[in-house]
């Protein structure tokens, strides 16, 4: 492991950006590296550390909907458990390059989730961190834990308890546009990419707005601003009900475009039949059923242009700019 995780204060306080004080050393031989126990930093803030995994955020935040999203789904999307390469080819593809390439970088993993692509980082790159704004890090421990040491955190994008300038590659997929500002959460990213280092996001576009929802005059829209509105756990119960649903008719609208079109409109869900063929059908609906309550219960759903998205990464400073559609709209890859 790198000195990120190796040094036995390495974690900075976010406000102050001191060395967070606490007992003991750092010790990745059982998967979780710290003891539970409130941490300090030299100015007064207090953190604490619960099931081996330091928390900078409440636990109840605009995300608790994706905390819960990935206690339900929690291996849903994992290669390892859906025995594809689903995952590993997304991660290529916005990496631009075999994750072998990975080898000895130094890489932050930015809203990990439950882990889909944590599982390929690790055994890949030199060094890893992730982190999440969201319970989702309890899931990641679970389904990651066993396998190569690596750090993670339970923080704000926007507040990550790191080291700037430290890392040399930052990616963070299916992220961004779930922040309350997409600029703001790309700006605090790019201050931990190294020189020469390379940041790697995606975003939603205009068109991936029509493709989740079919604009406004949807049956999803209004469902939308109720569901992000209650309890995760009520939108869960309701999310599964319209998949269960639905799921039978978008089965049999799916292969004929204008028809699908106006059946999306009354069926609001995630339609994977023609997207994931290698999937089986139990695992099909789970990824329909969890896309599904990810679509129409995410607090914030922002939407840029490939042209927004790489102007402001040229305002940030970054000379080698590559923006293309892809993944969920727009991937992008940037190096100072």
């Amino acid at each position: 492991m790198s000195n990120l995780a190796e040094k036995k204060n390495g974690l900075l306080c976010p406000t102050h950006q001191c060395e967070l004080q606490f007992d003991g050393t750092i010790d990745f031989s059982k998967g979780v590296p710290f003891a539970d126990q409130n941490i300090h930093c030299p100015q007064g803030c207090s953190f604490s550390i619960d099931k081996g995994i330091p928390r900078f955020v409440a636990p109840d935040n605009y995300c608790s909907s994706f905390g819960l999203q990935w206690q339900r789904y929690q291996k849903t999307q994992l290669d390892s458990y859906t025995k594809t390469n689903i995952s590993r080819k997304r991660l290529e593809y916005s990496l631009n390059m075999p994750l072998e390439a990975l080898r000895g970088k130094v890489v932050l993993e930015a809203g990990c989730g439950a882990g889909r692509f944590t599982e390929h980082l690790i055994e890949n790159c030199g060094s890893l961190v992730s982190a999440d704004i969201s319970t989702a890090v309890d899931a990641n421990l679970k389904n990651c834990a066993g396998k190569k040491p690596y750090l993670l955190v339970q923080a704000d994008i926007n507040a990550l308890p790191l080291r700037p300038r430290s890392f040399d590659v930052v990616i963070c997929l299916g992220v961004v546009q779930h922040t309350p500002s997409p600029e703001q959460a790309i700006e605090s990213l790019a201050k931990y990419v190294r020189p020469g280092g390379t940041l790697v996001i995606d975003h939603y576009t205009t068109d991936s707005k029509l493709r989740e929802l079919g604009g406004n005059f949807t049956l999803g829209y209004p469902l939308r601003q109720i569901l992000k509105r209650v309890k995760p756990e009520i939108s869960l119960k309701i999310t599964a009900a319209l998949t269960a649903i639905s799921d039978p008719i978008r089965k049999r609208t799916h292969k004929k475009l204008w028809l699908d079109r106006i059946a999306a409109r009354l069926f609001p869900i995630a339609c994977y039949h023609d997207t994931y063929p290698e999937l089986d059908p139990k695992n099909l609906y789970e990824w329909t059923e969890l896309d599904t309550f990810d679509m129409l219960t995410d607090y914030y759903k922002h939407f840029r242009s490939l042209e927004e998205i790489q102007s402001f990464l040229g305002k940030l400073g970054f000379s080698h700019i590559s923006c293309e559609k892809g993944g969920n709209g727009v991937v992008a890859r940037a190096t100072y």
